[in-house]
């Protein structure tokens, strides 16, 4: 107030300056900005010939979905640590 130009009353200025501070504060809440569950298949459907109804899209987008992930997957080229030993026993005479 000592640093406005004193054009209200203190009281006024007071009830202004909180409601003012008040919305400042409420204008930098958090916004949601969170993506639904579904969003890919329904923005993969809305791009498609939508000959198919959306239940039945989404149900094998996501099956796609899962398919390519797996497919993506490292395969299990290990050799077992015994490996040697029974290469070993099996090209000798087992005796």
């Amino acid at each position: 107030y000592e640093s406005s130009d004193k054009s209200m009353a203190y009281a006024d200025f007071k009830t202004k300056y909180e409601a003012d501070a008040v919305a400042d504060v409420v204008s930098k809440q958090p916004i949601d900005i969170s993506v639904p569950y579904d969003a890919p298949a329904k923005l993969a459907y809305e791009s498609s010939d939508k000959s198919m109804a959306y239940a039945d899209f989404k149900t094998k987008y996501e099956a796609d979905a899962v398919a390519d992930v797996v497919s993506k997957q490292p395969i299990d080229i290990s050799v077992p640590y015994d490996a040697p030993a029974k290469l070993a026993y099996e090209s000798s005479d087992k005796s």
